[in-house]
């Protein structure tokens, strides 16, 4: 082994120690993390780490979504002079405060199980879906904003594509859970 290549096993054993350390594995016992992908050193769960990066980019447009709705009610809190802790204001305000509060009450349920159906069916599949759901909920927030009427069809769209990818996470944690229990009886 090369000096160079010694220096760097060294940094990398030292991150995976301070990521121990830092996860509550404590000091010096060996801890292996999943998401540090410097501390891996096996392939399998490199190349899996590598088919999730998929499903990471939707959860931070997500979020990224989830920032821009917070903006709108902050922006017609301005426009309709509706003070926190204030929740009712004229109707337009209402929509757009309703619009926000909906998405964000769906988001724990959408993200957890993009996640599910992405690590145990496929990660394309799922961010995929997520991204039609992250399209439908802007239709929903953009149509509530103007109309109650409007917003509809996206709620219903969305609504679909959770159930579909509680159909994924349901078949990809079963198909997970059988091939265990095949490899356990060879």
């Amino acid at each position: 082994m090369s000096a160079h290549q010694q220096r760097f096993w060294f940094k990398k054993r030292k991150a995976c120690q301070w990521v121990g350390l830092i996860a509550g594995a404590g000091w010096p016992r060996p801890f292996t993390p999943v998401c540090v992908s410097s501390c891996v050193t096996d392939t399998h769960t490199q190349m899996k780490m590598m088919e999730c990066v998929s499903v990471a980019a939707v959860t931070v447009l997500a979020v990224l979504q989830q920032v821009y709705f917070s903006l709108q009610v902050i922006y017609a809190r301005r426009r309709f002079r509706v003070s926190p802790p204030v929740t009712v204001g004229p109707p337009q305000f209402d929509r757009i405060y309703r619009a926000q509060v909906n998405c964000s009450e769906y988001f724990p349920l959408f993200i957890t199980l993009m996640w599910i159906s992405g690590v145990f069916l496929s990660p394309v599949v799922s961010s995929v879906c997520g991204l039609l759901y992250l399209f439908s909920r802007l239709m929903y927030f953009w149509g509530y904003s103007r109309s109650a009427d409007r917003r509809l069809a996206p709620l219903y769209f969305s609504s679909v594509l959770l159930w579909v990818l509680l159909g994924f996470s349901t078949l990809g944690v079963l198909l997970t859970l059988t091939k265990d229990v095949r490899t356990r009886d060879d």
